[in-house]
């Protein structure tokens, strides 16, 4: 390399080059504010796409249960339309509820709330505590409405009554 190009080194041994990137902190602060800039702009264009993607998820899920609900709501469209309501009617509406049930399990449904069990304030409302001959204290003597868990998750809590025990008798 010819002398002339050759940085120039020097008393503490270092290039001159190099004291030139140290000595100039405005254009170092100015490199790392666009770095800042570009790396912010790439990670919002990230949240985007993601959030797009996560929502064509969903959108693809909602549309295949809704497809799967459609045949059950037209199958009691066939049998409102039937003109014998008796046997075939009830006959109807029992593989309905299986067909509903079975969708509605597959995507993760599933019923909770049994006459008997212990109740849980954490899953179960209680609607009314009366005294029980057949049923322990803090047990549910009956279930009013089912409750509902999708994957675990409660998305409607069973709304029960609690045996407050045997009843006093004078």
């Amino acid at each position: 390399m010819h002398p002339a190009h050759q940085t120039p080194v020097l008393k503490n041994g270092s290039h001159s080059k190099e004291k030139e990137k140290i000595e100039d902190p405005a254009e170092q602060a100015g490199a790392l504010n666009d770095k800042y800039l570009r790396l912010m702009a790439e990670f919002d264009n990230y949240k985007r796409r993601s959030g797009q993607e996560r929502d064509r998820l969903i959108e693809a899920a909602d549309e295949q249960l809704i497809k799967e609900l459609i045949e059950v709501r037209e199958n009691f469209e066939r049998a409102f339309a039937s003109k014998d309501q008796g046997n075939k009617f009830v006959l109807g509406m029992k593989l309905n509820y299986a067909k509903l049930n079975s969708i509605l399990q597959k995507h993760g449904l599933e019923a909770y709330g049994e006459r008997g069990s212990k109740f849980d304030p954490e899953i179960h409302e209680a609607v009314l505590c009366a005294p029980s001959e057949s049923m322990p204290d803090s047990h549910i003597s009956d279930v009013l409405e089912r409750g509902y868990t999708v994957k675990g998750k409660i998305v409607k809590h069973a709304k029960v009554a609690v045996s407050s025990g045997k009843p006093e008798h004078d």
